[in-house]
């Protein structure tokens, strides 16, 4: 349900319109809209672009990459150091923060005595095992998709393995690398047969591992693929693997970050992006990188003093820095907020977020958000500075849910309400071309360059900035939250579950009301700020520090709604908890009803590979060790301190997989004993009820929480007092 102004009963369009005007609603004040004039004659886009390729060429290996802790990345780290101090940020520091280190140097696959000539080939490695130099020799043998299915019959004990991944429709690369080790084969070599790297057939692609450190794991292009399988069709092949790749505990990274003073120095609004990459991240991100140096530069160079300190971070490890977790990116990010700088809590309003900045991904674009920055952002992009020569369609501004796929998400977490520009979904939240065919690759190149829509995002987030730091209320609104509460209600779940929704419902409608009395004053508040800023006078000191104080009320309501309600799925997309045993329910309810009619095959095709956000799917294609590993990373104790950002926001699992592989055994069959199977469902099904029974009434009490901490706000207070300068 998305929220709309409730208009009173007999208002006209001409008193509703005057309404708006009076009130500011729709449109930036005009003194914030003076404030960035001058920042936005001052901005270079040439000077981002410069920026960001200070590093292009700092890489650790033929192929590119400046991976956590290795000596590119150390490397670059110094670079940006230097150039924030050359550019005038002060108090300008390298963070430094523990990681897992990741120095790939290069790797070479080498056919032994081939038919027809010689190849040489260059593989690109995951944060996995290497070799010795002398690399490994044995023999080659090409198994399909690598599932467990592919080795039936097969003897891979010290043998290297070729396969194709589609890590998007399919599965990760960790799974089929860890099939391979466990069925006992020397190495695992793939390419890309869908998902990413899909450009052409000399594309390659990499991500982060979210596995152990096992046996070498490496991708290779198509057409290299297509050679070795040719001759593999000729008779056995033997080859030699080089892989020069140490991923080792104890490593440093860092964060770098720089300043600029502003008259509070107790609130912060924070700007920032990762200089790391796979391959040469020209897009992904160094464009990001003098994104964030150019805002920087441009604020110093018109002379803007900002009401609030802003603070610029560069994140190291932001693509891989951590072996053997799940959540195994953002580590910088996470590092700055929850170890470094976790004073910065409660004091920072805002996390603005850069990736790939320089590319049109369509004919509009974005900013992606926590919810209860919607109503601000929709305000602020109807005065922003819009596109020129890039997206024609201009700017969305319905508001769109951030992901947990970029660093945002740790400051989120952590209390800072984060944002990113929009470079990852359209419209109808369907993934971008651009990750199919370029993210990720040695294709990520300055060729791809787009200067209008990097200069549109240097004027539309340094004004983003500028109108955060000049709102002296952070006027979040909680509505919006609501909203995305109840939108996660599924009434039909809690029908066949026996359960009471309403007084869940209750509490979200209670929030509602609570929400939007809060938003209006703080609204009005900033509205009543900006009035006097235009009249010359400035508002008093004082009414700058009741608003400080107000904002502190705000980021810990903020921080408790996160703590308390914010969860990931089995693919990281943010959830309110509920959803996951709410979604099985429906689905084990009706693969009972179907084979209790002894209908297996839907069961198999359409049903169970749903579980838990789609976690079953991998119980169809590997086995029980494989599949159980990434049950043990996430809720296994001793694992505990290895999950970041992700740390207890996973609500459990349901384990299925013995199911699973009887009734595929039973596929196809005529009128199968199926009782077996149906009574462990029901089993699933009365554990998944009981979870939703207890997520609903701990979300019921965690809503009346955040109302309550609402509603406990005295915003009239400092309405009242600002009225009264007003005058």
């Amino acid at each position: 349900m998305s929220w709309r102004i409730a208009w009173p009963a007999g208002l006209t369009l001409a008193v509703i319109l005057m309404l708006l005007f009076v009130s500011g609603c729709g449109k930036m004040p005009a003194a914030t809209e003076k404030s960035w004039d001058q920042y936005l004659a001052s901005v270079d886009v040439q000077y981002a672009y410069e920026a960001g390729m200070l590093i292009y060429d700092i890489v650790n290996s033929e192929l590119g990459g400046r991976t956590s802790g290795s000596d590119a990345e150390h490397e670059a780290a110094e670079i940006l150091y230097q150039e924030m101090l050359c550019i005038g940020l002060q108090d300008v520091t390298k963070d430094a923060f523990p990681v897992d280190r990741w120095q790939f140097n290069g790797a070479s696959l080498t056919v032994l005595d081939p038919v027809g000539g010689r190849r040489e080939i260059k593989p690109y490695s995951y944060a996995s095992g290497g070799t010795d130099e002398a690399g490994i020799t044995a023999e080659l043998l090409y198994l399909g998709n690598g599932t467990m299915h592919d080795y039936d019959g097969v003897d891979v004990e010290g043998k290297i393995v070729l396969i194709d991944i589609d890590m998007y429709w399919d599965w990760w690369v960790t799974y089929p690398t860890l099939e391979a080790a466990l069925q006992g084969a020397a190495a695992i070599i793939n390419s890309t047969s869908g998902g990413y790297g899909m450009l052409n057939d000399d594309a390659m692609n990499s991500q982060d591992f979210v596995g152990p450190v096992t046996i070498p794991s490496v991708n290779i292009s198509r057409n290299d693929a297509s050679y070795l399988k040719g001759l593999l069709e000729e008779g056995p092949v033997t080859v030699n693997l080089i892989v020069d790749n140490v991923v080792e505990k104890g490593g440093t990274s860092y964060n770098i970050v720089g300043k600029i003073p502003g008259k509070n120095p107790h609130e912060l609004i924070i700007i920032g992006d990762h200089y790391d990459a796979h391959f040469w991240g020209f897009q992904d991100n160094l464009m990001a990188v003098g994104l964030t140096l150019a805002i920087a530069k441009g604020m110093i160079d018109s002379g803007y003093q900002p009401e609030r300190t802003l603070v610029f971070v560069l994140h190291g490890a932001e693509e891989y820095g951590a072996i053997d977790t799940r959540y195994d990116w953002s580590i910088g990010a996470w590092n700055q907020i929850f170890t470094v700088r976790p004073d910065w809590v409660g004091k920072a309003l805002a996390y603005i977020n850069f990736e790939l900045p320089a590319y049109e991904f369509e004919s509009s674009t974005y900013v992606a958000s926590t919810p209860e920055l919607y109503s601000f952002l929709k305000e602020f992009i109807a005065s922003a500075p819009q596109p020129e020569g890039a997206f024609p369609d201009g700017i969305r501004d319905e508001g769109q849910m951030q992901t947990s796929w970029a660093d945002n998400f740790s400051y989120n977490i952590a209390g800072v309400p984060a944002m990113h520009n929009g470079f990852l979904e359209d419209a109808d939240r369907e993934a971008y071309p651009f990750y199919e065919n370029i993210y990720h690759s040695n294709f990520d190149l300055p060729d791809i360059y787009n200067q209008a829509v990097l200069d549109f995002n240097l004027r539309f987030y340094g004004a983003l900035a500028i109108a955060l730091d000049q709102d002296p209320a952070l006027a979040l609104d909680f509505r919006h939250q609501a909203d995305w509460l109840e939108d996660a209600v599924d009434t039909g779940a809690f029908e066949l579950a026996g359960l009471d929704l309403a007084p869940l419902l209750e509490e979200i409608a209670a929030l509602r009301v609570a929400a939007g009395k809060v938003y209006e004053d703080l609204h009005s508040i900033n509205s009543l700020f900006q009035d006097l800023r235009g009249n010359g006078d400035g508002p008093p000191a004082e009414l700058w520090q009741q608003a400080t104080a107000l904002n502190r009320e705000t980021l810990a309501i903020f921080k408790t709604f996160q703590d308390k309600l914010l969860r990931l799925d089995w693919e990281d997309v943010p959830i309110v908890g509920h959803q996951q045993p709410q979604d099985n329910i429906l689905l084990l309810t009706e693969a009972i009803d179907l084979l209790q009619e002894g209908d297996v095959n839907t069961v198999i095709d359409e049903i169970l590979w749903q579980i838990d956000g789609n976690r079953e799917w991998i119980s169809y294609s590997f086995s029980r060790e494989v599949a159980d590993y990434f049950i043990w990373q996430v809720f296994d104790p001793s694992n505990s301190d290895n999950l970041f950002w992700g740390a207890g926001r996973i609500v459990g699992y349901v384990d299925l997989y013995d199911v699973l592989q009887a009734l595929m055994a039973r596929y196809d069959q005529e009128k199968p004993d199926l009782s077996a199977e149906i009574a462990a469902l029901e089993k699933a099904l009365e554990s998944q009820i009981e979870m939703l029974a207890r997520l609903a009434d701990e979300e019921a009490r965690a809503v009346r929480t955040v109302r309550e901490m609402l509603e406990a706000m005295d915003t009239q207070t400092v309405l009242a007092a600002v009225n009264e300068a007003a005058k």
